[in-house]
């Protein structure tokens, strides 16, 4: 794999090159970020193909817009928001997500989903522990599960989930507080994992 032309730059960095007209700062980006932001619109619509035109239509978006757009305070934040916001949009535009299908589709499981790491894991009982624990993320609404997933998967910020989701740094703490307190009612031993799992640590 040929290395980054732009070895050990940040992204606003990288950004910031983008702006000044860089195709090879757009293409560093789409590498480091195309797959993830896939796996993240996947959450809302499970069509690959057309999550895939989303994701190269917002970068599409970003570079034919390069002189107006700003150097954004977090480039995952801002791509994480884009490719939701465009999913969605175009899923209601070609009738993919109905009028009777909201956005915030309570009983979908998609997002439960936990880091690389997670599926590494062997040992029968933490591989039960982990099973417990998808059981219980399962339980949660939608946007519960979307807010853990965005905090401990995507190991995103308060602020940054606020601008992905459009809602509040206080709504971001709410529903990760929410989300644990349902996931404590369905599976007690949670309490358990916060020191050695870091997965609930609120």
């Amino acid at each position: 794999m040929n290395p980054s032309p732009y070895p050990g730059h940040s992204d606003r960095v990288l950004w910031q090159h983008l702006k000044d007209g860089s195709e090879l700062a757009l293409g560093t980006l789409i590498r480091q970020y195309f797959n993830p932001l896939l796996n993240y619109g996947l959450k809302f619509v499970r069509d690959e193909a057309f999550v895939k035109d989303c994701v190269q239509e917002v970068f599409i978006e970003i570079w034919n817009r390069r002189e107006r757009v700003t150097v954004p305070e977090s480039v995952r934040a801002y791509l994480l928001s884009s490719v939701r916001k465009r999913v969605l949009r175009e899923a209601y535009r070609q009738q993919i997500l109905r009028d009777e299908q909201p956005a915030d589709l309570e009983n979908d499981g998609n997002f439960v989903e936990f880091s690389p790491e997670w599926t590494l894991i062997e040992n029968e009982s933490l591989a039960q522990t982990k099973e417990r624990i998808e059981h219980a993320l399962a339980k949660i609404p939608k946007r519960q599960r979307e807010v853990i997933y965005l905090r401990y998967y995507q190991n995103l910020e308060r602020d940054e989930i606020a601008q992905i989701m459009n809602v509040n740094p206080q709504s971001v703490s709410n529903l990760l507080q929410t989300a644990y307190t349902s996931m404590r009612e369905y599976w007690p031993m949670i309490l358990l994992l916060k020191g050695d799992w870091g997965l609930l640590t609120f």
